[in-house]
C-alpha cells in the first residue's frame, strides 16, 4: 500500500480534529469545575440547628455539680445517705442488660 499526500492531508484533518476535541473537553472540565465551586451551598435542617444548640448549651453547663456533691457529702458524713439494695440491685441489672442489647 502507497501513502500518498492525499492520506496524510486526511491524517493531518484526524489529529487536529482530536486536538480540538481533547482542548474542548479540557475547557469544559475545567469551567465546570470552576462553577460547581460557585454553585455549592449547604442548607441546615431544623433538626440540625435544634441539635446544635443542645450541644452548645450542654456543653456551657458545668461538668460537676457542686450542689449536689456537696448535699451527698454532707448526708455521708452525718450518716444519713441509705442507698436501697433493691435500687442498687435493680440499676445493675438494667445495666447489664443495657449494655447486652
Amino acid at each position: 500500500m502507497r501513502i500518498n499526500s492525499n492520506m496524510m492531508s486526511g491524517m493531518d484533518t484526524l489529529e487536529q480534529t482530536s486536538r480540538a476535541r481533547n482542548v474542548e473537553k479540557t475547557s469544559a472540565e475545567q469551567q465546570q469545575q470552576t462553577s460547581g465551586v460557585e454553585s455549592d451551598n449547604v442548607t441546615i435542617s431544623e433538626k440540625g440547628k435544634d441539635v446544635s444548640e443542645m450541644t452548645r448549651t450542654l456543653k456551657s453547663m458545668p461538668e460537676v455539680r457542686a450542689d449536689k456533691i456537696a448535699d451527698l457529702k454532707e448526708r455521708i458524713a452525718n450518716g444519713t445517705y441509705n442507698v436501697s439494695a433493691r435500687d442498687v440491685a435493680a440499676k445493675i441489672v438494667n445495666t447489664a442488660l443495657e449494655d447486652t442489647f
